[in-house]
């Protein structure tokens, strides 16, 4: 399996566990989002940890962290993602599934903004055309909520920004999520002790959720492993369309499992944006079988 492969396959199945997500979000609801946050950073830090040892990275990490502009670059991706955790945590346990899932259809219309403007990546007739019919769908689903949809918008800024950091500095997937995961530890650690000094640190006897509190950190730290190898050995561009995948499963969840209301708007934006993602697809395989006449 050549590189491009592999990064496909890896985007695809970071997106289709985030996609998932709000079922283990919805089983910790009893837990306010805040401290599900805090608890996600801390074990996730530690799993990375875990895996830099295992794969033999920590003298890499170690050598990141005293390269200043990586350093720098990736604990802000750090704070970064994390508000994306928290809106998306929240989101989901306040009956928001599909205003979150409205986040990451437009998030690769941010993809491939900043694919154009940032990465100078072309793009041909047949994916503009995909990129304009996206953006139909997803106008109409916006003026459709009535309301401006500020956890969508928040969502699809925060994400498109993380991974424009990602493609910028090329970096292992493991190391660049060590740094981001350290640089708030610090503030999750201090933020559980002083929920704990004040008596409000929710707890509770069920073994079965302090076993998926602990689980945050795998499903927290394997997408975005995925999902940092994927995004630095495919086009930004396809990153984005790919994107798609994630809010689909996530949308279908809050409609089928969660009964949120699916309105006309959506299934209009659903349709636009499933009819984008045929145009792209179509023509990332045309051009995959032009060069492999050409090779």
């Amino acid at each position: 399996m050549n590189t491009l492969n592999k990064g496909v396959l890896t985007t695809v199945g970071a997106y289709v566990m985030w996609g998932i997500l709000p079922i283990y979000w919805k089983f910790l609801q009893e837990i306010p989002s805040s401290q599900i946050l805090a608890h996600r950073i801390v074990w996730s830090f530690l799993f990375i940890l875990l895996v830099l040892k295992w794969t033999k990275q920590l003298t890499e990490f170690n050598y990141a962290l005293r390269h200043r502009a990586t350093r720098n670059a990736f604990m802000l991706n750090g704070f970064i993602v994390s508000a994306n955790w928290f809106v998306y945590i929240w989101a989901v346990n306040h009956g928001y599934i599909i205003e979150a899932s409205l986040g990451y259809y437009i998030n690769p219309l941010v993809s491939m903004v900043l694919g154009v403007l940032v990465f100078r990546e072309s793009l041909n007739r047949v994916q503009w055309l995909a990129v304009g019919v996206a953006t139909i769908g997803v106008l109409v689903l916006t003026f459709g909520y009535g309301s401006f949809p500020w956890i969508a918008f928040i969502l699809a800024s925060t994400f498109g920004f993380y991974g424009m950091v990602k493609k910028r500095r090329p970096l292992a997937s493991t190391v660049s999520l060590g740094i981001e995961t350290l640089a708030v530890v610090p503030v999750a650690v201090l933020f559980l002790a002083f929920e704990t000094s004040r008596e409000t640190l929710t707890l509770t006897p069920s073994p079965i959720i302090w076993l998926a509190i602990l689980g945050t950190g795998v499903m927290t730290a394997l997408p975005l492993l995925l999902f940092g190898y994927g995004a630095q050995h495919i086009p930004f561009t396809l990153v984005g369309f790919l994107q798609f995948i994630a809010p689909t499963i996530s949308l279908a969840i809050g409609v089928i499992l969660y009964h949120e209301p699916f309105t006309a708007y959506h299934v209009f934006a659903f349709t636009c944006i499933w009819l984008a993602i045929f145009f792209f697809s179509w023509n990332s395989w045309v051009q995959t079988r032009k060069r492999r006449q050409l090779a």
